[in-house]
């Protein structure tokens, strides 16, 4: 990790993720240790662990905002190689997940989504920096839902 490593993990201590209700039933203070080990560049299939806390399926849980926080803050600190393609599924996951109608929280997408805008320049960074034509493909269907400027969008695919 480079100079800006402690990003990731002051968006993890922002959240109470006690408070936070998880896709399992419990609180979602268990993901904290999950997030650390993905956050610390360890576990390859740390990321995928997360399924059925953050997404059940392809519906978003409560917990799906903060972890979003948290994974764009770690793209802020900078990927390691062996993590982009895990790490950018679950940014694609986030912001391409349903919501469930039954939901009280029809806004996690929304909120997932407008996480990701307000760092969309870390998103372009990993699709013109992806290391295999598979993350860059998750970077690009991220781009492909959260850009609004389709030009923009445009001018960098054909780079």
């Amino acid at each position: 990790m480079n100079r800006a490593a402690g990003l990731a993990r002051k968006e993890l201590e922002r959240h109470d993720w006690d408070a936070i209700p998880c896709g399992c039933g419990k609180s979602a203070g268990h993901l904290r240790a999950t997030l650390e080990v993905i956050l610390s560049g360890g576990a390859s299939g740390a990321v995928r662990s997360l399924d059925d806390h953050v997404l059940v399926q392809s519906v978003l849980m409560p917990s799906a905002p903060a972890v979003c926080a948290v994974v764009m803050a770690h793209l802020a600190d900078g990927l390691p190689a062996a993590q982009e393609l895990e790490v950018l599924w679950l940014l694609l996951a986030l912001v391409a997940g349903e919501v469930d109608g039954d939901s009280v929280e029809d806004s996690l997408q929304m909120r997932c989504e407008q996480t990701v805008r307000d760092g969309l320049w870390l998103v372009y960074r990993a699709y013109l920096g992806a290391h295999s034509p598979a993350a860059k493909g998750y970077a690009d269907d991220v781009l492909d839902i959260v850009e609004w400027d389709p030009a923009r969008l445009a001018h960098y695919r054909s780079r």
